[in-house]
Formats: C-alpha cells, structure tokens, sequence
C-alpha cells in the first residue's frame, strides 16, 4: 500500500469527486482507520466538501478574477485553459459518520461510493478548491479536467502502440485497450479486452495498472502476456521479466505475485487465483511467428496456425489429428509450413479460398 502523503490526497479527491473504484474506496478505508492523522485529514477535506456544496462562498467573489489567479499559481498555458469553461459535476451527496466519530478516529466508518448529481461551473469550482484547500489544488485539477480517453481496437491486424508513458503494447487482432491520452495522476490505468504484450515502461512512482474485467494486473516496469479471452473463460497472465502483482477489484487483499517464467489464471466463478511455471512455449507465436513443435499432435497444431496466420486450416479425416510432428518454425509464410507438414505426414492440401483442407493416409499409412 502506498504511503505517500499526495497519494491518499488524490484519493479522497477521486472520492469526493465520485470518481473512486470499489478499490480505491477499500484502501481508502483502510489508511482513515489506520492513524487519527489521517482521519483529521479526511475530516478536514469533508468539511471543505461540505461548504462547496452549500455554496459556502462570498457573494460578492470575483471568481473569473480568481480563475486568472489559479491559471497564473499552476503556470498553466493558454491552451490548458479552456475559454467555454465547460461544467463539471460535484458531489450532491454522499454516506459518511457524523463529525464525532471523525474526532474519534472515524470507529465504526464504513465508506460507500459518492453519488454525483448537482452541476457547477469550472472556473467557480476550481477557484473555490483552490481557496479553500491550497496545497493540493493542483491533484484536483488533474482529476477535475480529465484527459481524453483512447481507444485501440487491433481489427483483424496485429497492431503496435507505445502509449504516452513510453510504455509500448501489441494487440493481437481482435484486441482492444482502452487507455488516457495522458498519465496524469498517480496511477496508469489502462483497461484490456483480448490478447495483448506488454513492455511496460519502469516508474515506481506511478504504477502501471491494467483491468481485465474484475481482474487487475499492477506493474512496475516489466514485460508480459496477458490473455482475458481463453477457451476456458478466464484471464491468464504469463510474466517474461520484473515482477507483477494479479488480484481481483472487489479482494485488492488477496493478491499473487508473479515471477519470470511464471503464469496465472483467475476464474471467475469462483475468483480463484491459480499459479503455476509457463510451460507453453509457443505463448507468444502470434507476436514473433517462431512456432517450436515437440511431439506435438496435429490437431494441436492445426490450432495454433489457425491462430498465428489467422486462417482456416481443417482436417478431413479427424483420426489425422492424433498424428505427432516435431518441427521448428522461424517467420515462415503459411504456404513454407503447410509444405512441412504436407512432406513429414503424406499429406494432401487444397485452398478453397475460405479454408484449407488436409487430408491423406497421414500416420495411419499402410493400415
């Protein structure tokens, strides 16, 4: 968990601005019970909260002359700010306990997400945080104008980004990332569905997070496979270097750490968390086209080369599937490796556009 001071100020901001995931809202929990500090922290910021929502401010405020204030303090250009000044939504109301129990270090405080409803204008907003809170102006401000969110959508090509903390992923096709078009706050969170590798830059002040579903993967600086469309339905992480951490949003608690070599898979029904050593060697052929083949059945690989050429190789005969090949493959077109398997098992091959058919006598020759 982290302690920096920033950090727990940025997540009671992302709290009070209803932007907390169930997560957040946990660990949150946990740091306000953990120190009286803290839970005059929190108290403080309620209070703040609390006079914003009631309007608590000086009728007679100059608040566009405020706003030209707060702009020159944060040394912002004339491009970050923004002229329309768009509205932004604010707390409208929220559970907490009453201000004794905050005195006695919150006993018995139980968090529940923020529900956001009145609508306020920025430039009121921003320079009455900035009033009122001062030092952390700046994180709200990150938090109150949200960067643009991205989407990469691989189609039927693999596709290759670096994202803007340098970090860099290849989406297999089908693949979709969704991430922001800037890191500004103390985590880098980005959200994954299909297959994806990732060579994630190294920052251990900002945390590299990657959701796939109810699944959470929270890197470092490292690189690996992450898969949240296996046949048997369930999210599989295989780590090549550094060192990842997997857990499930609603149990941040019950986390596994994952080595170089190692792999998990995280059920959903039960979340179950299951380590073991990576003992598929071809994990990645999609990316590098280099396909090792021990004793492996051809239905097996028929398989995989459906999946790394994108294609629909079928067998006429289903017993050709028990055959065995060894064979090695190093960025060979489709047509070198069909030839391979046509001459090791006597094999007959016919595209018919859509598909490509194999057949012959195969292993069972001479029966």
């Amino acid at each position: 968990m982290e302690t920096n001071s920033t950090y727990y100020i940025d997540l009671i901001s992302r709290y009070f601005c209803g932007e907390a995931t169930p997560e957040d809202i946990l660990e949150l929990e946990t740091w306000v019970k953990a120190d009286p500090a803290n839970a005059a922290v929190f108290s403080a910021y309620h209070k703040t909260w609390n006079r914003i929502e009631g309007d608590g401010m000086h009728p007679e405020m100059n608040l566009d002359q405020e706003w030209k204030s707060l702009a020159t303090r944060l040394n912002l250009s004339k491009e970050n700010i923004r002229e329309s000044k768009p509205d932004l939504r604010i707390i409208g109301s929220y559970n907490t306990t009453s201000e004794s129990e905050i005195a006695n270090g919150f006993a018995g405080l139980r968090f529940a997400p923020v529900r956001k409803s009145k609508i306020y204008n920025f430039s009121l907003r921003v320079a009455a945080i900035f009033l009122l809170f001062a030092i952390p102006t700046f994180l709200l401000f990150q938090y109150l104008v949200k960067s643009e969110v991205k989407q990469l959508s691989a189609g039927n090509e693999i596709m290759e980004y670096t994202l803007p903390d340098g970090s860099t992923v290849t989406l297999n096709a089908g693949a979709i990332l969704t991430f922001p078009s800037d890191f500004d706050g103390p985590l880098r969170r980005v959200t994954l569905q299909g297959e994806a590798w990732f060579e994630v830059a190294r920052d251990k002040t900002k945390p590299f997070i990657i959701a796939a579903g109810n699944a959470r993967i929270r890197v470092v600086g490292t690189s690996f496979f992450v898969n949240t469309n296996t046949a048997r339905n369930t999210r599989e992480i295989i780590l090549a270097s550094g060192m990842v951490r997997v857990y499930y949003e609603n149990s941040p608690g019950t986390a596994a750490l994952l080595l170089p070599g190692e792999k998990v898979e995280m059920t959903a029904v039960p979340q179950e968390i299951i380590k073991s050593r990576n003992s598929d060697a071809n994990y990645l052929a999609w990316k590098t086209r280099y396909i090792v083949f021990e004793d492996a059945l051809l239905l097996d690989v028929i398989a995989l080369l459906n999946k790394v050429y994108m294609t629909n190789i079928m067998l006429t005969d289903k017993r050709l599937g028990d055959c065995r090949i060894t064979a090695t493959f190093d960025k060979q077109s489709l047509e070198s490796v069909l030839n391979v398997l046509k001459a090791t098992l006597d094999l007959q091959v016919r595209n018919t556009g859509t598909e490509i058919h194999l057949s012959g006598n195969g292993c069972f020759k001479g029966m």
